[in-house]
């Protein structure tokens, strides 16, 4: 089994496995194929396929298998802060700029 998190596109050949522990939230997206991803601590398992992606959260061991056929993911970081602008950019908006989320009372 290789190592998810050593770099950012993968082509899995059918059966073969990947797995990892991020320090970091990750987008993982199927390019090609179909896998299933499954996570540390997590009841349900996800079966994914070319086009679709999925949310890795950090500190959990992720296990990403391809289906008999070939597979190809890629794994791409996922800025806390680039949502956090976005996220204020959008309340600033709705809000007003005067409007500031950690003083602002609704």
């Amino acid at each position: 089994m290789q190592t998810l998190f050593e770099k950012q596109s993968h082509n899995l050949s059918g059966g073969s496995a990947l797995s990892g522990v991020t320090d970091d939230e990750m987008i993982l997206r199927v390019v090609s194929g179909r896998v299933w991803v499954t996570f540390e601590g997590q009841p349900e398992d996800h079966w994914l396929h070319a086009g679709r992606s999925l949310t890795l959260l950090p500190g959990r061991l992720v296990v990403v298998e391809s289906d008999p056929g070939s597979s190809r993911i890629t794994l791409s970081g996922q800025s806390q802060r680039g949502t956090t602008s976005l996220l204020r950019a959008l309340l600033t908006r709705l809000r007003g700029p005067d409007f500031h989320p950690a003083t602002s009372v609704s």
